[in-house]
């Protein structure tokens, strides 16, 4: 079963009391956070040890308050946090409004918890997001969901994404009245997959095509997400497809053109000689193979 990865908590000194709260709650339903007043000690540097908590943490708890929008330690640890996020090395940022203030621009498009009223709505808000990663992953068989690296989308909907070509389980930004066809151009661009793409080094050259899955249907292209019965973070799996063309065998066929065969030099004898030493390297093309050096294509990811 998925668990909740580790929690950083972005505030300002003023704020305090609020934290102590939230961290306490958190803990007692063993989500870990990390928190300075119980993660630094004294005389370690405290640059180094935020930066470790960074690295470490799957989510970033921003606590947005007057004081915290003009502290310039917590402007640092968010544009950190952003920055991981675009990376795809996965930080998922999580603002939490504790009273009134100017919300960063980089956040005004993002839900956030709405804690300037009442507590338990607010800190149960939270706890249903992480309750939605965790169930997700368990229904795909992921140890863990990865945030969406386009930071400029709104998460206001979302839906959880998954392939059988990469290993990243990706709570993708969307809009449930998108196309099937204008989702797959989005994230097919967000994440820079290949359209079509020659591996010079086995001699191939890949064509794919997209299809998204949900509930084990295909849904039409010209279909909206929303009207194939897609919900806010239901699990949507993208189809990936691919065709291939054989250099190597296209060279060598080629060379032994019949109207050719007078042309033929020793440099031409070499290359078929490289050619089939090519070929005999690369392996033979078994389903298997043909999966492994289809899923290179998707190495980026």
């Amino acid at each position: 079963m998925a668990t909740v990865g580790k929690v950083f908590i972005s505030h300002a000194s003023a704020d305090k009391s609020f934290v102590d709260r939230l961290v306490a709650d958190l803990s007692t339903r063993s989500i870990p956070v990390w928190y300075d007043k119980l993660d630094l000690r004294i005389g370690e540097s405290v640059p180094g040890k935020i930066n470790e908590g960074l690295a470490g943490a799957k989510y970033f708890l921003i606590v947005l308050s007057k004081s915290a929008v003009n502290s310039s330690w917590v402007r640092e640890e968010l544009n950190a946090a952003l920055m991981k996020q675009v990376s795809q090395g996965g930080t998922f940022v999580l603002p939490v409004l504790l009273e009134d203030c100017e919300i960063p621009p980089l956040l005004a498009h993002r839900r956030y918890a709405d804690f300037r009223s009442e507590y338990s709505p607010a800190l149960n808000e939270l706890l249903a997001l992480w309750g939605s990663d965790t169930a997700a992953c368990d229904a795909a068989k992921k140890d863990n969901v990865q945030p969406w690296p386009d930071v400029d989308m709104s998460d206001a909907e979302f839906v959880y994404l998954h392939s059988t070509r990469f290993d990243k389980f990706f709570r993708m930004s969307c809009s449930l009245s998108w196309s099937a066809n204008k989702t797959i151009n989005y994230l097919v661009d967000t994440l820079s997959l290949p359209w079509n793409i020659e591996l010079s080094n086995v001699g191939m050259k890949w064509s794919f095509s997209y299809g998204l899955v949900f509930d084990g249907k295909s849904i039409s292209l010209s279909e909206s997400l929303r009207d194939a019965g897609v919900e806010v973070g239901g699990v949507v799996m993208i189809r990936i497809s691919g065709t291939y063309e054989d250099l190597y065998e296209k060279e060598l066929k080629e060379l032994w053109d019949g109207s050719k065969m007078y042309l033929m030099t020793p440099e031409m004898l070499m290359r078929e000689e490289r050619l089939k030493a090519a070929i005999a390297a690369r392996g033979r093309l078994t389903n298997n193979r043909l999966k492994e050096i289809a899923d290179v294509c998707f190495s980026n990811v």
